[in-house]
């Protein structure tokens, strides 16, 4: 089911790997297995992030103490360190020497394509992406992170066109539909896309990335209430156990020139370790913050990775 996992069996893969540790709980493998789950739960939405990586912490130093060894612990080990403790340089080791034994293993690659979006080198990461993407391609993961390191780049249109293909293919998700939203609001008029975002809002209601796009959207095209409206329905949910996701928040607070707001919600994000905190100094979205002292100070208490020597780059996916 790997192989093929998605936002939509992914809940089902946990389950497996759960039942697998109650049938045999000296099995490294599923433990580690339900590491990657629940790490892939986090960056999906479906559970939130420090929820989905503490567990994920637990099921893998379980692995480890069983194997240290063991491939697929390693490689949920470095994700952690993507994710959650940012250790850049103890996440690249981690990958390198995965890749070095295992170089088709997607896990690894789809890791180390994600450390080079928080470097900012958005080629090589989308480049990266995209091998995965062509390795495993009944697996939707790869090509979704493939389409936001695009939105990154700027590449608009051919996300927008991505988009579209993946949606014929039935590949389509909340990650590929956020790029999607995120491309069409730098993509024409702001009034023409207010529909599509409506209708992907709709049809990801548990994405609040997809939501915080179409308040950004209702905010910048004069529809001030709206996005508020929208705002006040996602920062006060009926289910009190909910908690929002921090960057979707922020973008309705850019759009409505809330920006000591919106930062703080960007911290918060960077801080629970969301997906999307990886791609902050790249995010065409955050434009318009650059300039402001609040955003510049935010980034300089973040700690980012530096590019690495293009010769040990070139290693690490050989």
């Amino acid at each position: 089911m790997w192989e093929a996992h998605s936002h939509r069996n992914l809940t089902a893969i946990v389950q497996h790997y759960r039942e697998a540790v109650d049938l045999n709980p000296g099995n490294a493998t599923a433990h580690a297995g339900l590491a990657f789950g629940l790490i892939a739960q986090g960056i999906w939405g479906t559970i939130n992030h420090p929820v989905a990586y503490a567990s994920a912490k637990a099921a893998l130093e379980a692995a480890l103490n069983i194997n240290s060894e063991l491939p697929l612990a390693k490689c949920a080990d470095a994700w952690l360190k993507v994710l959650s403790t940012r250790d850049w340089q103890g996440a690249r080791r981690g990958f390198d020497e995965i890749l070095v034994h295992l170089p088709s293993c997607t896990r690894s690659m789809n890791g180390r394509a994600l450390l080079y979006t928080a470097e900012g080198r958005l080629e090589e990461a989308s480049d990266l992406f995209l091998r995965a993407a062509q390795q495993s391609p009944l697996s939707t993961s790869s090509i979704a992170l493939y389409c936001w390191t695009k939105y990154l780049a700027g590449e608009f249109a051919h996300v927008l066109d991505q988009a579209g293909e993946v949606r014929a293919s039935g590949q389509d998700g909340p990650i590929t539909a956020a790029a999607e939203a995120l491309s069409a609001l730098q993509h024409g008029s702001l009034a023409t896309q207010v529909e599509r975002l409506e209708a992907l809002a709709a049809e990801y209601p548990r994405s609040d990335v997809l939501r915080g796009a179409l308040g950004y959207a209702y905010a910048v095209n004069g529809q001030g209430q709206r996005a508020r409206d929208l705002l006040d329905t996602m920062m006060n949910p009926k289910d009190a156990r909910i908690t929002r996701v921090p960057y979707a928040v922020a973008l309705i607070l850019i759009g409505l020139n809330e920006r000591q707001r919106a930062v703080d919600c960007l911290r918060q994000s960077y801080r629970d370790g969301s997906l999307w905190s990886l791609g902050f100094r790249s995010d065409p979205i955050l434009e318009g913050l650059r300039n402001d002292p609040h955003y510049r100070h935010l980034l300089s208490e973040f700690s980012y990775p530096e590019p690495e020597n293009a010769a040990a780059q070139l290693r690490a996916v050989s």
